[in-house]
């Protein structure tokens, strides 16, 4: 289904993130996890698929971009207030529908936006689950959403930093999200907790695998690659 929103504002997250918000039509619903694919320009020529990176209840739209200076990234950094933008969705199974064990996340660089969404919505919802999110980037500049993870209001919350280049403000592990990694800071059992795994293909396909040295089945796993970056 296509949907005609308007721009309402862009959020810097990052030095090479930003946050684009529009307005959200009456009716309109997604479940967190779930993207559009939005078209920019003339005729709407330059397309892309973007997760939601806000709460299924909250009364705007927002996605989050890596900026690549792409054609169009440029056209989303030109947006004014009240322009229109077309959106084709919702799309995609990646989310919590059916899932009922603990949560152990895992995300890549931008591969966080479905993620928060996920997190924003079980805030909502007071869930109580054991949650762990693993979340791996290059260094402390390109930690999107920071703050707001580190404050997340879930009563069995575990943060976890994985970082490329160490820190010498935060506790983080160095290099990548490693089976070590993981059976040391999950929270939950491994036998019994779902995983969500979203980031560039070769960052999940490598986590698959260090799930795989643990034990965990496939059926305990879902994905979203985010194409498009190396």
């Amino acid at each position: 289904m296509e949907t005609t929103v308007h721009f309402l504002e862009r959020i810097v997250r990052t030095p090479q993130a930003n946050s684009y918000r529009f307005t959200r039509p009456p009716g309109f619903s997604f479940q967190a996890g779930q993207y559009v694919i939005v078209s920019l320009g003339q005729e709407g020529m330059l397309v892309h698929p973007l997760s939601f990176s806000n709460g299924p209840h909250q009364d705007f739209l927002e996605f989050t971009k890596r900026m690549t200076g792409s054609a169009y990234c440029q056209y989303l950094e030109g947006l004014f207030p009240g322009d229109k933008v077309v959106i084709k969705g919702p799309i995609g199974d990646f989310s919590m529908q059916g899932i009922h064990d603990d949560i152990v996340c895992i995300a890549g660089g931008i591969g966080i936006t479905p993620i928060r969404s996920m997190l924003i919505d079980l805030a909502h919802k007071h869930d109580r689950r054991a949650i762990t999110l693993i979340y791996g980037n290059k260094d402390e500049e390109d930690i999107a959403f920071f703050q707001e993870l580190t404050e997340m209001n879930l009563p069995d919350f575990k943060l976890v930093h994985v970082l490329q280049h160490s820190s010498e403000k935060l506790k983080t592990h160095q290099g990548f999200i490693t089976s070590k990694v993981i059976s040391t800071e999950a929270t939950a059992d491994l036998q019994s907790s779902a995983f969500l795994i979203s980031g560039p293909p070769t960052m999940v396909r490598t986590v698959e695998k260090q799930l795989a040295l643990l034990g965990v089945r496939s059926n305990q796993i879902r994905t979203d690659r985010f194409l498009g970056y190396p």
